[in-house]
């Protein structure tokens, strides 16, 4: 399902803080979100998009569980990451292959900047305007 005029020039900007409220509302299950999140920038992002999942079970063989996930745009990295019963959530600047910057942000926060990043991202590159599209019109939580 695709929304048409999404990104189309001359119409208004996706608004990221209601995309994201959105995306929560979805999702009580922050783990669920994770995963969900992961499975939709992974399959469209993929070079761009790191996820660890947990190791468990029998043999210690891994899980579908994801405990992070890493979305690598430009020079931002947006991390998301289990901690306990909440996520930990940080955004870093790295410069020259120095990271010259680490912000821990809540939850929402995140995901506004990341869905932002995304949309400017989408204006010249397809793979992230289906990763925006998957995880605000197509990809429900």
């Amino acid at each position: 399902m695709t929304s048409p005029g999404l990104f189309e020039s001359g119409d208004a900007p996706v608004d990221m803080q209601m995309a994201a409220a959105a995306l929560l509302a979805d999702s009580k299950d922050v783990k669920m979100m994770l995963r969900v999140l992961a499975r939709n920038l992974q399959s469209t992002l993929a070079d761009r998009v790191e996820v660890t999942r947990s190791a468990g079970g029998l043999l210690h063989r891994q899980t579908d569980e994801v405990r992070a996930v890493m979305v690598h745009l430009g020079q931002d990295d947006y991390v998301a990451e289990l901690e306990g019963h909440g996520v930990r959530c940080t955004v870093s600047r790295s410069s020259g292959g120095i990271r010259i910057r680490n912000e821990e942000v809540a939850i929402e926060q995140w995901l506004t900047r990341l869905l932002g990043a995304l949309q400017v991202l989408a204006v010249e590159n397809q793979s992230a305007r289906a990763a925006l599209q998957n995880v605000i019109v197509g990809g429900s939580l």
